[in-house]
């Protein structure tokens, strides 16, 4: 027997004695791994939710005018656009600012005008695990707005209320616009 056999035969007999002990350890391992449960939110998307209520009555109102909402300064992108008929809509944070600022376009009919909606914020990285995708959860500071002359639409933000500052994958109402549609005294 040569020298190359010899070698080959004694490693293939040292995996024999190494593999068969290892494999229900092998075994218990897998069966662990697959049996762990991993909580990774389904909808990780952090978005701010947005309650439309009338300054009249103070009561949820939908609306009747379109609205479309898109971001101010360097890049113009809308994020609703054209709308109708809503109650509550959602508006993502930037990660890495903490001022956002938002044009909200009301329409109807031939009448149309905007309103800004300004959002300061403080940004928290969020971790669920190793295994989950990352995201940035948002704590509301500060909401400031300008409001249009109800001869251009009647249609406006009257106030807006900071309800829950926390935004995170919940799509709990963050925020109350208040609406009104009719000149007050």
């Amino acid at each position: 027997m040569s020298m190359k056999q010899y070698f080959r035969q004694s490693a293939a007999a040292i995996l024999r004695r190494l593999a068969i002990p290892a494999l229900p350890a092998v075994g218990a391992v897998a069966a662990f791994t697959a049996c762990t449960n991993i909580e990774c939110p389904l909808d990780n998307i952090v978005e701010m939710a947005c309650g439309v209520y009338s300054a009249e009555d103070l009561g949820r109102m939908k609306l009747d005018a379109t609205l479309t909402v898109s971001t101010g300064g360097r890049k113009d992108t809308v994020l609703l656009n054209q709308a109708t008929d809503v109650d509550v809509f959602l508006l993502p944070l930037k990660q890495g600012e903490k001022v956002d600022t938002f044009l909200l376009n009301f329409s109807k009919e031939e009448l149309s005008a905007t309103d800004t909606l300004i959002v300061t914020h403080d940004n928290s990285p969020h971790f669920e695990s190793l295994d989950c995708p990352s995201s940035v959860f948002h704590h509301v500071q500060d909401v400031r707005w300008t409001s249009h002359a109800l001869r251009l639409m009647p249609l406006t933000i009257d106030s807006v209320a900071v309800v829950r500052r926390l935004v995170d994958y919940e799509n709990i109402e963050n925020i109350r616009l208040y609406l009104r549609s009719t000149v007050s005294h």
